[in-house]
């Protein structure tokens, strides 16, 4: 069995000594030096991604899930019908709000039974906390992934799935369409800050641990899976590359990283949002890593999701709340 969809925390010790780039956030983010007044959505109409390496091989058919805790469902998109995990009708009549979880690794939503097996709570990749929490909860997989039609992109034509993701879940009768939530993990953290910028329907969005840069992280070293698009053009890499994009974020979008694997760009990024008025909000968890920051930070977002229901979002992150996430880190 792969692990693609698992990372490891060997595998990003090995890109932790990598993240030492000097180089501002606007100088990252485009080749004029400031980061780009054009939206994602924008640039991403004009363009067409250029596919040159198809060895990509996701996961296989997804198991079936136990009925009480998740359905295998398929939601249609572009290229065919997604497989996905979703959480059952809660049965009681009303509309509830439901988070999507985009998982960390490559490959898809597995084969197996990881999803409803109980994880170590230092690294639960599986964003268990919304679905105990009662939420409405959807892991979608993505193009190329678990015999699913279509060719991997690499965080750009996933994006476009991500939204036909959206509007399946907006139309389930026990689903309230104007509360839903994006959340993710690493990879699946990188595409909440992509789906943040480039789509409209969410109300906020929490990406645990996503990159800023797609070049910087390639050239840090090995990647889980070969990189699928025309590395010779520029465009391909800004397109996907959520720091050169952050003006495009419309709805309350909040990144928590561990300090361990932090990207100094985020600093950047932070005064960038600040400047500009941006609902961009940037946490990091002092002493933490990229994976035992899952746990305590989705069950934070899960409360403050439920309690969500004012006309505009009301939900935010104090001091004291980041504080209370390394405590539980750390007790």
């Amino acid at each position: 069995m792969r692990n693609y969809k698992f990372l490891t925390k060997s595998f990003f010790m090995l890109a932790a000594f990598s993240i030492c780039i000097s180089v501002t956030a606007c100088d990252q983010a485009d080749q004029s030096g400031e980061v780009s007044t054009e939206s994602l959505s924008s640039a991403r109409a004009k363009f067409k991604t250029d596919i040159v390496d198809t060895s990509f091989q996701g996961d296989g058919e997804p198991a079936t899930p136990p009925a009480d805790i998740f359905s295998l469902v398929r939601y249609p998109a572009k290229d065919g019908n997604m497989a996905a995990f979703l959480t059952p009708d809660p049965q009681d009549g009303k509309k509830h709000p439901a988070v999507i979880w985009l998982i960390g690794g490559y490959g898809g939503i597995g084969h197996d039974d990881y999803f409803w097996a109980e994880q170590p709570r230092d690294n639960d990749q599986t964003g268990s906390a919304f679905r105990k929490s009662g939420l409405v909860m959807m892991v979608p997989s993505f193009r190329g992934e678990n015999n699913n039609p279509g060719k991997y992109e690499m965080f750009y034509g996933e994006i476009d799935d991500l939204e036909s993701a959206r509007q399946y879940l907006a139309s389930l009768p026990y689903v309230d369409p104007n509360r839903i939530y994006l959340a993710g993990h690493s990879t699946g953290g990188t595409r909440v800050l992509l789906g943040s910028e480039a789509l409209t329907g969410f109300r906020a969005a929490f990406s645990l641990g996503g990159i800023p840069d797609l070049k910087s992280r390639i050239e840090m070293g090995k990647m889980m899976v070969e990189v699928p698009f025309n590395q010779n053009n520029p465009e391909e890499f800004r397109l996907r590359s959520p720091g050169v994009f952050v003006t495009s974020i419309k709805s309350p979008t909040f990144y928590f990283e561990g300090e361990e694997y932090y990207w100094p760009e985020f600093d950047d990024l932070k005064t960038v949002a600040k400047d500009n008025k941006i609902p961009l909000y940037i946490y990091k968890i002092d002493g933490a890593d990229h994976f035992n920051i899952i746990s305590p930070v989705t069950e934070l977002i899960a409360h403050k999701i439920l309690r969500d229901t004012d006309e505009k979002v009301n939900i935010s992150f104090s001091k004291e709340d980041i504080e209370n996430i390394r405590n539980d880190i750390f007790r």
